[in-house]
């Protein structure tokens, strides 16, 4: 994280409070939401107080918290604040990221908040319906560094992450596009799974390597 020096000397005073910033990227109205009892602006947001966040303070002051899962809590707010998030399609593996600002005595920001904590959304659930309490818990982005890649690198594969691209549409055509090789045209699916030092052949007089057939 990259603190501004406004905010150390704000960080290291006895007389200045800490105040944390929600943003959740729900599906066609993102939240903007902090611990504040009113509503601040900054990065060209409006993020609205809504008080205390139950389970928050927990894990905000962990001195490893940019590597690990969290849990957010939010209860006795709106309920418009917490039923976008116990839609799964509204919200799963999108953005979420918690900031931490310093206010001064008067609850105004002292600089613009600094990013503590980014990763995605999994899943939500609601606690208390009668009091509006939800839960969702969130991935750090690290989490995906720990996961295999399981991309097949095929246009089918490309299309479900990046719609419309067309980086490999002729990917299937140049697989079996016959190529000349040694003086000979040579199908590329003939040399098996080896690429072109594999599946058999030798060597002419020539030393150029010839296809098996």
């Amino acid at each position: 994280m990259t603190i501004s020096a406004t905010n150390k000397a704000a960080l290291e005073s006895a007389h200045s409070g800490r105040i944390y910033f929600l943003f959740l990227d729900l599906v066609g109205d993102p939240l903007h939401a902090c611990t504040g009892t009113k509503i601040y602006s900054f990065d060209g947001e409006d993020w609205l107080g809504i008080g205390e966040i139950a389970g928050f303070s927990d894990f905000a002051s962990a001195a490893d918290l940019a590597a690990r899962p969290i849990t957010i809590t939010l209860s006795g707010v709106d309920a418009w604040v917490v039923e976008p998030i116990l839609s799964r399609t509204n919200y799963k593996g999108r953005d979420v990221k918690i900031y931490r600002g310093l206010i001064d005595s008067d609850e105004d920001i002292i600089d613009d908040p600094y990013l503590i904590w980014e990763g995605r959304m999994d899943v939500g659930s609601m606690l208390y319906a009668d009091t509006y309490a939800a839960q969702i818990s969130c991935e750090p982005k690290t989490a995906q560094l720990l996961r295999p890649n399981i991309s097949r690198y095929s246009d089918e594969d490309h299309q479900q992450r990046h719609d419309g691209d067309k980086f490999y549409e002729f990917l299937s055509q140049m697989e079996a596009k016959d190529v000349m090789w040694g003086g000979q045209r040579v199908s590329m699916t003939r040399w098996g799974g080896g690429g072109l030092g594999g599946g058999g052949g030798g060597f002419d007089d020539d030393g150029v390597k010839t296809a098996k057939h």
